[in-house]
């Protein structure tokens, strides 16, 4: 038998496998993964948006737990509100020269309250005062405020000059009868109401400081 006259028996040659399916799903992998990772950051993300939320609403009650102590000294019988009290955080004039927030002058730290150190500069003299925990503020936060008559200095509001003697006196009151509303204060401009008692307004700032390096300010306007 002639071995060269018999055909080879044919084998249909594999094809070569090129990846082409391995890339694509590592790629779908890939895109699964950034999804996923994705997601979680925005879960966190939320978490995170929801506390701060809570802790600014904390905040913002026990600021108002501070501007009620604040109150309080105010109509305390016997306390004088012509003059200056450092000591009880009390201005009995607007300072206006001091950012009380911070936030006229950010780049500027001469012009702000001492609220929580050493004074930062000179351009502000005045300092927060931190009471004794008020009922109603939460634990880890701490509350101070500045309280200011609404005057533009220290003295008898009813009277024409300021402490000084030279200063015209100045003042927002909250008048009754013809007069009120009036800004001016003092007898030399006949704002003195008809019948009633003029009275006069105080600005309450308070800072509060808690958790996650949480700081809110909230002001109150009363009148005495």
């Amino acid at each position: 038998m002639n071995i060269s006259s018999i055909g080879r028996i044919g084998v249909t040659p594999r094809p070569r496998q090129k990846g082409l399916s391995l890339i694509i799903v590592l790629i779908a992998l890939l895109i699964i993964s950034l999804a996923a990772a994705a997601l979680l950051r925005s879960s966190d993300t939320g978490t995170l948006v929801s506390g701060n939320l809570a802790f600014q609403k904390t905040a913002l009650a026990s600021g108002d737990s501070a501007t009620e102590a604040a109150i309080i000294w105010l109509v305390t019988p016997g306390v004088t509100l012509f003059d200056d009290s450092p000591a009880n955080g009390y201005y009995a004039s607007t300072l206006d020269g001091c950012d009380l927030t911070g936030t006229r002058t950010p780049a500027v730290v001469a012009d702000d309250v001492n609220w929580t150190g050493p004074d930062p500069g000179a351009a502000c003299n005045a300092n927060g005062l931190t009471p004794a925990q008020p009922a109603g503020v939460a634990a880890g936060y701490t509350v101070r405020y500045v309280i200011n008559r609404v005057c533009n200095a220290e003295g008898d509001s009813n009277a024409l000059y300021a402490k000084d003697n030279a200063t015209i006196m100045a003042c927002s009151r909250l008048g009754a009868g013809a007069s009120e509303g009036s800004t001016r204060g003092g007898p030399s401009y006949g704002n003195m109401p008809l019948t009633g008692e003029s009275q006069q307004y105080y600005r309450i700032t308070v800072r509060i400081d808690g958790p996650r390096n949480t700081v809110r300010y909230i002001q109150a306007l009363v009148v005495i």
